[in-house]
């Protein structure tokens, strides 16, 4: 029961790895909001290349499911 339970999560996870990375950019921007540490580039700069690495996963799913 355990095996189906990981294939099935690890099957959701690759297909959806998109979206978790844009969702984690907009994570950290709010957090990073919240506490302050707007005035690092380094914070900011990541949280922006996970949300575009993310976009284009997300795309490029998409449109080789046939869906686009």
């Amino acid at each position: 029961m355990a095996r189906d339970t990981n294939s099935s999560l690890l099957k959701w996870s690759s297909s959806n790895f998109g979206m978790v990375l844009v969702f984690a950019g907009a994570i950290l921007l709010i957090i990073s909001e919240l506490v302050g540490w707007t005035r690092y580039n380094s914070v900011l700069l990541t949280s922006l290349f996970l949300i575009i690495i993310g976009i284009f996963l997300h795309v490029r799913r998409i449109k080789q499911s046939g869906k686009y």
